[in-house]
């Protein structure tokens, strides 16, 4: 994780903004709103695992690619990995929703009845 650029920084040197908006670095700068860098690091070690999402969605495959080609910022995160869809077909089907869309995606076995 890029804490210079995503993060908050240093805690020691916050100005707070608005309540809740975010902080200043010092007494100026640029509006910072990520966690500061004492929330992911103890000194020795990060704290803080990036964590990716995983949504699965009962719908044709062509309504979720739609949904997906007028959203750029669901584009950016599906193609980087930040978010998994995966698409349940009538069938129990499921299947990965990549982007940009796969000419053939590789549907898994029928998790419908599936024991746990």
């Amino acid at each position: 994780m890029d804490n210079e650029r995503l993060g908050s920084g240093n805690k020691l040197l916050h100005n707070v903004v608005g309540g809740n908006l975010g902080v200043f670095e010092g007494n100026g700068g640029d509006l910072r709103i990520g966690l500061p860098l004492q929330s992911l690091h103890d000194g020795q070690r990060w704290m803080h695992e990036p964590v990716r999402l995983c949504v699965l969605i009962e719908a044709p495959r062509e309504r979720i690619l739609s949904i997906v080609r007028a959203q750029t910022v669901v584009q950016h995160l599906v193609a980087h990995g930040w978010l998994q869809l995966w698409r349940i077909g009538e069938a129990g089907e499921v299947e990965p929703i990549t982007w940009p869309p796969a000419a053939q995606a590789q549907a898994l076995p029928d998790l419908a009845n599936h024991q746990i």
